[in-house]
């Protein structure tokens, strides 16, 4: 299946072609400069891998967790490219991507994963993410929790496996992992989701019949705004 990926979630991305023959995947390394370097990356992809950008038939998605510019700009390209192409879609969690990447290249393989990210002013949205062979990727988060640094790696059960981009957070979260050594580390390379992971994972959901609405799906985002937390009224 013809398949475009993207990867914003995060400063640095990737945006990835697969084709039955292969996938090629582009990395997207400068903060800032997806909304305007993703629809040329996945056009000159697509072409490398001898189809069109209109030809897609499957379009995958990393919808977070991650930041709001960067969400924003990913999900709205790929929700136009299954509009305009009639391809399928797929939103993919992070927290799923980074386990599977993490199991795969840590040997973590089927064992629970706590995995992290850095919402900034010293908190995390940490989830766990455990093994589960009904879903098409082979695992499942559970729900995300907004934590103070600290909090969640005092919570971690001892011999814990973590990843997640996160544990780059500098200051105390450094310190404290250093003083827990049962602490299991996944290497950095497997911190991040990628293109190339979300396109691989988004066929065999396809295959499951496991789509999205181009009209429902939304971004996950690592916190509300600055504008909805001041927001006096109710939620909902």
């Amino acid at each position: 299946m013809r398949t475009l990926a993207i990867d914003s979630s995060l400063p640095a991305g990737s945006v990835a072609a697969l084709t039955p023959e292969g996938s090629s995947e582009e990395l997207l390394p400068e903060a800032g400069t997806h909304a305007r370097r993703i629809a040329a990356a996945l056009r000159d992809l697509a072409h490398l891998r001898g189809f069109r950008p209109g030809e897609a038939e499957l379009v995958a998605v990393v919808r977070g967790p991650g930041s709001f510019t960067g969400l924003r700009v990913g999900v709205a390209t790929a929700k136009a490219l299954a509009w305009a192409s009639g391809a399928k879609l797929c939103g993919l969690s992070g927290f799923e991507l980074i386990a599977r990447r993490t199991s795969r290249e840590a040997g973590f393989a089927g064992q629970p994963i706590h995995v992290a990210y850095d919402a900034g002013r010293g908190e995390l949205f940490a989830a766990e993410v455990v093994p589960d062979s009904g879903e098409p990727g082979g695992w499942r988060a559970q729900a995300g929790v907004l934590i103070p640094a600290d909090a969640w790696l005092a919570g971690l059960p001892t011999g814990s496996r973590v990843s997640g981009p996160g544990l780059g957070m500098p200051g105390t979260l450094a310190t404290g992992i250093a003083a827990r050594p049962d602490l299991q580390i996944a290497p950095r390379e497997a911190w991040s989701p990628s293109a190339a992971e979300a396109g691989a994972v988004a066929l065999l959901r396809a295959a499951a019949g496991k789509v999205d609405d181009p009209a429902t799906l939304i971004p996950e985002y690592l916190r509300a705004s600055y504008a909805q937390e001041n927001d006096p009224r109710p939620a909902g």
